[in-house]
């Protein structure tokens, strides 16, 4: 009898086959089995067999379907779908470049030609609103993946899902399709961000207009009004220039300069987002009008001759602060000192100037005649205390009038026709004379000077100024920069003359006399009838005392101030006087006359041209 034992076996994942059963075949037959054991034992092995055979099918089948469909496929594939030639779909752009229908490598030679000069070797310029901006290869570290780039344009319609790659292929046939390069080029983006927000850091701005204050106290100008100080600090003029409402979004020219590398361009350009708003400009001329003030020197009454008080002058330099602003920027702040105007003349000075010097003094001794003395002494009140101005001229009849009895003048000796004769006023050449002298050492301008037909007693030769009412006259001007006090008087048997101004000189002078020709005088005789001797005459008595004539030469000599040392000898007034003959009187008895006399008055013998009071 053959024993067969229970097999194992497991379906195996994947469908694999089930394992061959193993038997086991006894050693010995067993004598007790018993028949219904046999026929179970046949029963579960035909069980088993079938079992296994349906497995064997499914499996197979399974097999089969898949074979079946890698066979459609297959045939579908070779079939219906294109061959792949290789090249880049049309219409796909680098940096510019349309490298649709090229191999990898044409593709490659291209690009390397339009950026082999370019990122490596070109600066990244980016126009600003108000400078421009660089940035140079050395600094960004540019430099491009060109075999990536190639690789990227050649899968474009390659990769993805069927549908994705469907849709490349026919976006490729009308339109165009770039590949960005920055992501495939090495660039130091955070150097070009900090450089760009350092620029839209200080470039932004908020409004703010501009405007102009002063600081500090205005000062007191009029040296006549209460707190002026001269030394007082002047005001500061400060001018704030406004700033300008500005903003660059400097993400999008950030943004755009990534852009410009990514697309192979080198010059960005920008703009603001709203229009600049400026501040109004400072309006110098218009501060300078407002804030300059003239100085007003001190001046003197032309009639009361008080000097009034001065005005310091207020401004600050225009042309200095135009240059300042010229160069100023937005938000600078400009301080521009103001400082005064000093004036010409001032008080103190033109005050003390005035008549502050004697310019010529000189005295002549009178006589005792009481008449003529008392002519000289109406003169000199007349003429005392006169204030000639500059440029101003004296005119000495004009001043002491006509010498008449209503005036108090008296007749006193005076030379006329040669004589010496009792005239109303006679004697007041002396007061001329003595001024003249004064003039002279003032060295003024003489504008009208005669000498005397003789030589005066009372002065040196060639220094005497005769006057006489519609005769000689004698004028000088005051040839300074100052007024001239004239002072007069007869005291102490002189008469006595003074000119007091400003003296400027640095010299002062002395008058020189030199006698160039003498003409002596003669004796003569007049005969006068003793029937018709009105003056009273006596045989013998003398009629005229003689002089002599001369002509004199006067020299001014300049002389130093300092050193006393002579600077210059000048000629100045020539001056001639005629000779006298001594007159003796005679008397005789004239015969009566033969024939009548003439009925026609004699004519006049002329005027002594040399006649004076």
């Amino acid at each position: 009898m053959i024993h067969i034992a229970k097999g194992k076996f497991s379906q195996p994942r994947g469908g694999a086959q089930a394992p061959e059963l193993q038997r086991q075949v006894p050693s010995h037959k067993s004598p007790y089995a018993p028949a219904s054991t046999a026929a179970k034992v046949s029963k579960s092995r035909s069980a088993s067999r079938a079992k296994t055979r349906k497995v064997l099918l499914i499996s197979l089948s399974s097999v089969a379907v898949v074979l079946l469909i890698a066979v459609i496929i297959g045939v579908w594939y070779f079939l219906g779908w294109p061959a792949d030639d290789g090249l880049i779909l049309n219409n796909v752009t680098v940096a510019g470049i349309n490298l649709g229908g090229m191999t990898k490598e044409q593709a490659e030679e291209a690009l390397r030609r339009a950026t082999d000069q370019t990122y490596t070797h070109q600066d990244m310029v980016v126009e600003l609103p108000d400078t421009n901006m660089s940035f140079s290869p050395a600094e960004t570290g540019a430099q491009l993946d060109v075999e990536a780039v190639i690789q990227a344009a050649y899968d474009y319609g390659r990769k993805g899902t069927y549908e994705e790659r469907e849709q490349a292929k026919e976006s490729a046939l009308s339109q165009v399709h770039h590949i960005a390069l920055l992501p495939y080029l090495t660039l130091n983006t955070d150097l070009i961000r900090g450089r760009l927000e350092e620029y839209g850091a200080n470039f932004n701005s908020e409004f703010t207009d501009s405007s102009a204050v002063m600081e500090g106290d205005a000062p007191v100008l009029d040296s006549s009004a209460e707190g002026f100080n001269p030394e007082a600090p002047c005001q500061t003029l400060v001018l704030y220039l406004g700033t300008p409402g500005r903003k660059l979004d400097v993400e999008k020219v950030y943004n755009d300069v990534l852009d410009a590398y990514s697309f192979n361009k080198f010059l960005v350009t920008t703009e603001l987002e709203e229009p600049e708003t400026l501040p109004a400009p400072i309006d110098l001329q218009a501060l300078y009008n407002q804030y300059h003030r003239d100085s007003a020197d001190a001046v003197m009454d032309d009639e009361t001759y008080e000097v009034s008080r001065e005005v310091y002058g207020y401004t600050f330099d225009l042309e200095n602060a135009k240059l300042l602003l010229e160069y100023a920027k937005y938000g600078d702040t400009l301080r521009i000192d103001m400082e005064y105007i000093l004036p010409e003349a001032r008080y103190e000075e033109l005050a003390g100037m005035l008549f502050r010097d004697v310019l010529g003094e000189f005295q002549t001794e009178h006589t005792k005649d009481e008449n003529r003395n008392n002519n000289l002494k109406l003169a000199c009140q007349a003429i005392n205390g006169m204030i000639l101005k500059p440029g101003e001229v004296f005119d000495f009849n004009v001043v002491v009038g006509k010498r008449t009895a209503e005036a108090g003048y008296k007749a006193a000796d005076a030379y006329s026709s040669g004589k010496t004769v009792k005239t109303l006023g006679g004697g007041v050449c002396q007061v001329s004379s003595t001024i003249y002298y004064c003039c002279l050492l003032a060295d003024l301008e003489i504008v009208d000077r005669s000498p005397h037909s003789y030589v005066s007693s009372y002065m040196p030769m060639g220094t005497d100024a005769t006057v006489s009412w519609n005769g000689p006259e004698f004028r000088f001007k005051n040839s300074t920069n100052y007024p001239i006090r004239i002072e007069t008087e007869v005291a102490d048997g002189y008469v006595k003359a003074k000119l007091i101004g400003t003296d400027e000189k640095d010299y002062y002078i002395k008058i020189e006399s030199e006698v160039i020709t003498t003409r002596n005088p003669t004796t003569v005789y007049e005969e006068i009838d003793v029937d018709d001797n009105p003056e009273g005459y006596k045989d013998g008595q003398v009629i005229s005392t003689a002089y002599k004539g001369y002509t004199v030469q006067t020299y001014k000599c300049k002389y130093d101030k300092q050193t006393d040392e002579l600077i210059v000898r000048e000629e100045d007034q020539l001056s001639k006087y005629k000779h006298r003959d001594k007159v003796i009187a005679k008397l005789v008895k004239k015969p009566e006359p033969t024939e009548p006399p003439a009925t026609s008055a004699p004519e006049a013998p002329p005027a002594d041209t040399g006649s004076a009071e």
